[in-house]
């Protein structure tokens, strides 16, 4: 299946179309030989929803209609857009005085922050005038520093059915999904905004995305059966939607470290990978209207 016109990709990293990949679509967790996450004092195979659907490994190069397609045009939006480039050469310094790659552990990374007060202050200030710049005006807020184990084929998972104590071999991970709350129409999700998201790791990592919006999406499910009667809506968009369009591609961004993305995560099925990473992936995030 070939990809639609939809969500554009504005890339402003050296790399261009090059750091850019696409498969052949997904399939249920349940078809695919699952990778066994051996990480510190880890050795376990990871779990998933049962709803979950997992990128093909079939990546490849995009061609010269892929690429044609992909890029922006001038309509382009927070909702309807994917960025992705590099955070400010001073930014990045200050960052490297973390050393955040000496962390094993969510631990370690907040313990990092926590012993170096000044220069996380300085990190803040930063941080704060790169975002000023990307929010035209628009007010942002941090969402949370997060980490994920290596070697995953994607990250996002629930934590807030978990208890308290719970360890990563108890994640159950959601699959390509969108972001949301079932109060939301999907006709709806493109006026909430989007995400930046820095990569503070060693290693690069990868974003995965489908560049349809929901409602492209939900027109689609629209030829196929009936959506009211299904109760389609933002909590099992995804599910039906890779039933039914296993194979539309998913696109696969190479994020290098101190490299940011902007993308409207509710306005499109997505997750990220630490597939094929060794070490600790630590990545920033941020909720706004960003846009370069």
């Amino acid at each position: 299946m070939e990809i639609k016109r939809g969500i554009m990709l504005h890339n402003q990293a050296c790399e261009g179309y090059n750091c850019v990949s696409i498969n052949s679509g997904v399939v249920h967790y349940t078809e695919l030989d699952t990778n066994r996450i051996s990480y510190g004092n880890y050795s376990f195979l990871p779990s998933y929803e049962d709803d979950a659907f997992i990128p093909k490994r079939n990546w490849r190069g995009l061609n010269d209609k892929e690429i044609r397609l992909l890029k922006p045009g001038d309509k382009r939006t927070d909702a309807n857009t994917i960025y992705i480039g590099n955070i400010p050469n001073n930014l990045k310094a200050l960052f490297q005085k973390l050393k955040l790659e000496e962390c094993k552990n969510r631990n370690d990374v907040f313990a990092k922050f926590k012993d170096n007060p000044d220069v996380t202050l300085q990190i803040n200030k930063a941080t704060d005038e790169f975002l000023k710049s990307k929010s035209d005006g628009k007010p942002f807020h941090f969402h949370y520093l997060g980490t994920n184990l290596p070697n995953l084929e994607v990250v996002a998972c629930d934590t807030t059915v978990m208890p308290a104590n719970y360890r990563e071999e108890n994640k159950k991970y959601m699959g390509i999904h969108n972001d949301g709350t079932k109060f939301v129409s999907p006709h709806r999700v493109h006026t909430l905004g989007n995400r930046l998201t820095i990569n503070l790791g060693k290693e690069a990592r990868s974003f995965l995305y489908v560049n349809l919006t929901l409602t492209q999406a939900l027109n689609m499910l629209k030829q196929k059966i009936d959506t009211a009667k299904h109760n389609i809506d933002i909590i099992n968009i995804s599910k039906y939607f890779f039933e039914y369009f296993p194979d539309y591609p998913v696109i696969k961004i190479d994020q290098k470290p101190y490299q940011y993305y902007i993308a409207p995560t509710d306005n499109c099925f997505h997750d990220g990978s630490t597939l094929g990473m060794n070490e600790l992936d630590i990545i920033m995030v941020y909720f706004g209207a960003f846009r370069c």
